[in-house]
């Protein structure tokens, strides 16, 4: 049995100690009309009180070693966890450097390729003639939703109560008392209103929903696999020449180069100076 074990065992037994001892005290007045019966209830409760004070003994000794026990398993289980995790972090590191590289060849090719092909798709529709539909961008196709027309699904021709005075439609249809011959009311006295039943004709249709058009896939932002910078920025390229000069630009500060060499001056002792 542990300690932790021994412990939480002595906790339990002092609770219920307690509670031994409050049921015992409530009995004591009625122990008290005899001798005899009060010798035992004092009996009785020694010995309960005893055991209480051993119970509070164990406690006391045992809480400081318990404490230190679980601070101890405590520092090995952070530093179990810590060596796990520093493991894990060094290989997921591995594959951040070479997804992430994977991922950007992929979608800069695709970059590229998009920017390519707007520039081609607007030098074309410029010159079509009137009888030919402009190119559809393949960023549009791929990633676009198309508007939609309104579509009626059906028609059904229905009486309804209007107010008689200026044709409005009545709120609430079925508070008109009908009086026959297409005439009714609602509402009593100054707030009655005289109404007349109209045809209407009732549509159920989808509305029209406009074209959706994406953000423009070369107005993303690549992280550098194996630095602070990005491979390519597109957040502020508006056109497709822009993409084309920033693929250039990352390319070339992808180039490898030489760490520039800089000097600086350091005094070692201070300079002589000529006395006034």
């Amino acid at each position: 049995m542990t300690n932790r074990t021994t412990l939480d065992q002595a906790r339990a037994d002092l609770a219920a100690i307690e509670s031994n001892l409050a049921a015992l005290l409530a009995k004591k007045i009625e122990a008290s009309k005899t001798a005899a019966s009060f010798d035992e209830w004092r009996s009785t409760h020694g010995a309960i009180a005893a055991e209480r004070e051993r119970l509070t003994v164990v406690i006391e000794g045992l809480e400081p070693t318990v404490a230190a026990e679980e601070a101890g398993q405590a520092k090995v289980d952070l530093l179990r966890r810590y060596e796990a995790r520093n493991t894990a972090n060094q290989k997921l590191a591995a594959r951040i450097k070479a997804d992430l590289t994977k991922a950007n060849n992929i979608v800069l090719a695709l970059v590229r390729e998009t920017a390519e092909a707007a520039v081609e798709d607007s030098r074309i529709n410029a010159a079509l003639p009137d009888d030919l539909e402009p190119l559809i961008p393949a960023d549009f196709i791929a990633r676009g939703r198309p508007g939609l027309d309104r579509k009626e699904l059906s028609k059904t021709k229905v009486w309804l109560w209007t107010n008689a005075r200026n044709g409005m439609l009545i709120g609430d249809q079925d508070a008109v008392i009908d009086l026959g011959n297409g005439r009714g009311k609602v509402g009593q006295g100054s707030g009655q209103t005289n109404c007349v039943a109209a045809l209407f004709e009732q549509v159920e249709y989808c509305p029209e929903e406009p074209a959706q058009r994406p953000r423009a896939l070369w107005q993303l932002a690549l992280p550098q696999p194996d630095g602070p910078g990005l491979v390519f920025d597109g957040s502020k390229c508006n056109y497709p020449t822009d993409v084309l000069a920033e693929l250039a630009r990352g390319a070339r500060a992808n180039e490898p180069r030489e760490r520039p060499i800089e000097i600086e001056l350091r005094p070692v002792q201070p300079a002589a100076t000529e006395a006034a």
